[in-house]
């Protein structure tokens, strides 16, 4: 089960998530974003992890292709995460792998869904709650949907609840947090050590 620590804003932030054993390192460079971290920043974050890095993944949402690309490029990001109304088109021009966040309600219309994915050629599906709010997403749907696509699930874990949503939505390929491992707005190293020891 692959996990992805989003939300990264400092070195620190960085290494607990990595010694915990996170797979992906989020860099979210959305404007609007409560995480929001400067390409400096993260730049200076990925120096200071030398050779023993995870995949790096960068957060963008309805940039234009040559921003991101420049800026996946720069960096040296292993992915690029793209959580606005990206088409498939846009999609095909990354230069780097992609992961297309797809937001839903909790009970989502499964075939529409299905649907809107096959339209994309990406490396990984994120399903995500729409606005982020209520309860997770319906753990049979997502088992379905999974089936057929490489599916991230995200929105609404913690270490708390972690263990039984992922034992409940089989055959996804990984999960994202950001919030859950956070208090006060702050990346709390014992959350991100005991969320991933609950999917490990």
């Amino acid at each position: 089960m692959l996990v992805k620590i989003c939300g990264i804003k400092t070195l620190a932030d960085a290494q607990t998530a990595i010694e915990a054993g996170a797979d992906f390192l989020g860099f979210n460079f959305v404007p609007t974003s409560k995480r929001l971290v400067s390409a400096e920043t993260a730049r200076e974050i990925i120096l200071g992890l030398g050779n023993t890095k995870p995949r790096l993944v960068g957060i963008f949402q309805n940039e234009s292709k040559d921003r991101v690309n420049n800026m996946a490029k720069t960096l040296g990001l292993d992915y690029v995460q793209l959580h606005g109304e990206e088409t498939p088109d846009y999609c095909v021009h990354m230069t780097k792998p992609v992961i297309k966040v797809f937001s839903v309600d909790a009970d989502f219309d499964i075939d529409a869904i299905a649907s809107e994915l096959r339209k994309y050629r990406v490396d990984f599906y994120m399903l995500d709650r729409k606005n982020r709010e209520g309860e997770v997403l319906n753990r049979e749907k997502v088992t379905n949907l999974a089936k057929s696509f490489p599916i991230i699930l995200a929105g609404g874990l913690t270490p708390e609840n972690a263990h039984a949503i992922i034992q409940a939505s089989g055959h996804i390929i990984g999960v994202d947090v950001a919030g859950g491992v956070e208090t006060d707005g702050v990346k709390d190293a014992q959350k991100i050590k005991a969320f991933i020891a609950q999917i490990k």
